[in-house]
This record gives C-alpha cells, sequence and structure tokens, in this order.
C-alpha cells in the first residue's frame, strides 16, 4: 500500500508538533513574533547592540513606565509588539519611542516583541521574545528571570532593580 506524500508529511507535522514533555501545558497558539526576522551571519564588525528589558510597570512612577530597546550603532528599527492572539498593540521605527500604556491592579501579562535594526554599518540585526507587563510580581516566574530598563548598563542588565512590588495573588 502506497501512502501519498502529502497525508504522510501531514502525519510527520502532527507527530512532530504534539511531542512534548509529561505535565507541560498544550500550547495552540504559534506566535508570529519571530517570523522573518533577519541577523548578518557573519557578524557586523561596527558593534551595534540591541538590548531589551523583558518587563516594564506600567504604572506611571517613573521608574520601568515604558517598554523600548535600548540600542548602540543602530541606523534604523523596527520595534513591533504583539498580544497572545498575535495581534499587534504596538509598532513603531523611533528609537526613542517606547510602548506606553496601563495596568490594573494585582496583574500581569505576557506579551511578544521582536526588533529588526539595521547597523550605522548597514549590516541587519534581529531578536525577538517575551515581554512582561507587570503591576505585581508573578509568582510563577523567577524575579532573577526579569530584566528592567532601570539595570541596563553598557555592559548589560547588571543593576540591581528598584522595582519594588508586591507578589501576584
Amino acid at each position: 500500500m502506497k501512502i501519498s506524500p502529502i497525508i504522510g508529511l501531514t502525519a510527520i507535522m502532527l507527530i512532530l508538533t504534539n511531542c512534548k514533555e509529561p505535565g507541560e501545558p498544550n500550547i495552540t497558539t504559534i506566535h508570529v513574533n519571530c517570523d522573518g526576522l533577519i541577523t548578518d551571519t557573519l557578524g557586523t564588525d561596527d558593534n551595534a547592540r540591541i538590548y531589551m528589558p523583558n518587563a516594564f510597570t506600567p504604572n506611571a512612577d517613573g521608574l520601568n513606565d515604558v517598554s523600548r530597546p535600548i540600542t548602540q550603532n543602530v541606523a534604523d528599527l523596527e520595534f513591533t509588539i504583539y498580544d497572545g492572539d498575535n495581534n499587534v498593540v504596538f509598532t513603531t521605527t523611533s528609537p526613542d519611542l517606547g510602548w506606553t500604556t496601563t495596568q490594573g491592579p494585582d496583574d500581569w501579562s505576557v506579551y511578544y516583541y521582536k526588533i529588526q535594526v539595521t547597523t550605522s554599518g548597514g549590516h541587519h540585526i534581529g531578536t525577538c521574545g517575551e515581554l512582561y507587563k507587570l503591576s505585581c510580581f508573578p509568582g510563577s516566574i523567577p524575579k532573577s528571570s526579569l530584566y528592567f530598563e532601570d539595570q541596563w548598563t553598557p555592559g548589560g542588565f547588571t543593576m540591581p532593580t528598584l522595582e519594588s512590588m508586591a507578589t501576584c495573588p
């Protein structure tokens, strides 16, 4: 009996997409935030960098209220934030603009970011990841895995944050 290539490929895709460790939740949404990123594989040699805090607290206290990348030696930038359903909630090409929004009390949400830049030397760097919008610290996420803008130094996120929030209920 011959199996059509389409049926065989579909079966393999179903098997591979349903692989998970015991106890892992079933994930049904595939996030598109990393689609289409371009990074020059030979390196840029122009010392360009993208640093992206993965957490912010839009509570208007003047500390970590805005979500934005920190860049060095970048000529052009495209910064986009998606919600959990892959809807664009913010996008900009201005390196000085970031996402400002509001957050309810005792709440946290996860979003996804995509950053594509052209360096001052004409090379391409792209990065993507998760972004946490917080009004409290989620108990399920280690605080040490959260990086806020106030932690950034020219060497990366090396300072302790000044954020002080309660743990989410």
